[in-house]
């Protein structure tokens, strides 16, 4: 995906590169909505702009697990 597609939350590869290494390392649901949060970008321009890792959020469970 080319940087120029993903509007102005991304300045360059690098943070792009960045921002898609946190969703795919993300928990929970709860913590890829403030990594959207922290990029000021709605989940549906998410879903539209980054449908793949979109399809891994859907996986992930609501909130993180406690740790025992």
């Amino acid at each position: 995906m080319d940087e120029h597609d993903c509007g102005d939350f991304l300045d360059s590869l690098r943070e792009l590169g960045a921002f898609e290494l946190r969703i795919q390392t993300a928990q929970s649901k709860v913590e890829v909505a403030e990594i959207l949060h922290r990029h000021d970008l709605s989940e549906d321009t998410f879903i539209h702009r980054f449908p793949d890792l979109a399809k891994t959020v859907r996986e992930l469970p609501d909130e993180t697990s406690p740790t025992v």
